[in-house]
């Protein structure tokens, strides 16, 4: 069956047999296959110009090119009509020059000619020749010379020079939103009308990660320049982000944060108001309480601490065990035997767990708090620490922010009696505001 395909007209495709193909006019040979349980995928039949059959006529291939996004969720590489007829245009011209893009099974014979060449640098990297710590990336391998493959060496060579944190962040934001949507293109076909269309796709559905996403890519392409021959620009230079930056301002008044000491034992599930607590109290942020491990609790010259070792500021930071924040440590160390992590297994600290989202979203109906974040607590916590008269010095060092150039080069001072003085404090206003609660109740 062949029509012509368009984005309006591919939505409602649908089928009663197993699986039909529909065959788009402007792609000869190539079109959109659609399943029962309405998948959606790109592809093409072509006949190898390098694989042969027993009796030298070339073998009938099939590629398929990724999901269209209004069908059954597959394998995270969806593209739009439009960028399926590029990469059909691209593939088609591979073929053109004698090259399959496909990878070679086992099962497959190449030409005597072909055979001989040894060597020869292959069209597509298998996963099997991926660097380990990129597989995770590219499951499937990628295409040489293509986005994929820049953004492989980007991270492979530039990464070490990149704090840990900003590398993983980097990496997945290239997995999330870049490589499905430009990953497969050959490096000089990606031009700055397709960043332009990727990075409105991203602020459709995640505003706020169109910036991020023209960075990564940006930065992926600066390395190129200097490192990869044949890359001559960088196609994200004069390609604006239209999307308005967001600045969060949310955090809670004295009111407000007796309605959320009221909501934290309501929660059902208790890791997570510990979780709170933590943030609240200790005015940590959030990947900072809910990936904390018994083995984070030290004892440095005599005093238990809670020991900081990966911050987004690169460098270990100590938290005094006091008040609050003890209690909390304590009891779950000991619920946990004093080994692993006090809260979920196998977190991240980019990442909310589902648990902490769940209990958000229970946060905001038990405290009637709209808009509330696990991040406004530790907002929350540096604004009152002001109205409470500590200096900006003494607030700044608790929540471990970064100095300025100059302070940082000549004042190494930690002030780790004054955040204990600070903390204190801080919890005898919180201990005040409880007291309030149970009189209110």
């Amino acid at each position: 069956m062949e029509r012509r395909l368009t984005e309006a007209v591919i939505p409602a495709l649908r089928t009663k047999k197993s699986q039909e193909e529909i065959y788009h006019s402007g792609t000869p040979s190539a079109g959109l296959r659609i399943t029962r349980d309405n998948a959606k995928t790109f592809f093409i039949r072509y006949r190898s110009p390098i694989l042969l059959k027993g009796s030298a006529r070339p073998v009938l291939r099939r590629f398929y090119f990724g999901e269209h996004r209004s069908g059954r969720p597959g394998e995270a590489r969806y593209l739009t009509l439009k960028q399926f007829e590029s990469a059909y245009a691209v593939f088609r011209g591979q073929l053109a020059a004698g090259i399959d893009p496909q990878p070679v099974g086992r099962r497959s014979r190449l030409p005597p000619i072909m055979a001989e060449m040894q060597g020869e640098t292959p069209t597509v990297l298998s996963a099997e020749q991926v660097p380990p710590a990129l597989r995770k990336l590219f499951p499937k391998g990628y295409a040489l010379h293509s986005v994929s493959a820049l953004l492989a060496d980007y991270f492979e060579h530039h990464g070490p020079h990149l704090k840990a944190k900003t590398l993983r962040s980097y990496q997945e934001t290239a997995a999330r939103h870049i490589i499905p949507r430009l990953g497969f293109l050959p490096i000089p076909s990606l031009t700055q009308h397709e960043v332009r269309r990727a990075l409105t796709e991203v602020s459709q559905a995640a505003p706020q990660m169109a910036r991020h996403v023209k960075k990564v890519l940006s930065g992926a392409f600066e390395y190129g320049l200097a490192h990869v021959p044949g890359i001559t620009t960088n196609p994200c230079h004069g390609v604006k982000v239209t999307v308005p930056r967001v600045r969060r301002d949310r955090w809670l008044n004295d009111e407000e944060i007796v309605a959320l000491l009221r909501a934290l034992p309501q929660l059902a599930d208790q890791k997570a108001a510990d979780a709170y607590k933590l943030i609240l109290y200790a005015a940590v942020r959030p990947g900072e309480a809910f990936t904390l491990q018994a083995e984070d609790i030290v004892t440095i010259s005599g005093e238990r601490v809670w020991q900081l070792r990966e911050t987004k500021e690169n460098r270990p930071f100590l938290i005094p065990l006091l008040g609050p924040i003890a209690e909390v440590i304590n009891r779950r160390y000991l619920e946990v035997g004093g080994k692993g992590p006090l809260f979920w297994q196998g977190v991240r600290n980019s990442h909310y767990p589902p648990a902490l989202r769940k209990a958000n979203r229970d946060l905001r109906q038990l405290a009637d708090l709209t808009n509330i974040r696990p991040h406004d607590l530790r907002r929350t916590a540096r604004t009152h620490l002001s109205a409470l008269g500590v200096s900006e010095a003494v607030a700044e060092a608790l929540l471990n922010h970064a100095k300025g150039e100059i302070e940082a080069t000549y004042n190494l001072y930690g002030y780790w009696a004054e955040r204990k003085q600070a903390l204190t404090l801080w919890h005898a206003k919180l201990a005040e505001l409880e007291t309030a609660k149970a009189a209110a109740a």
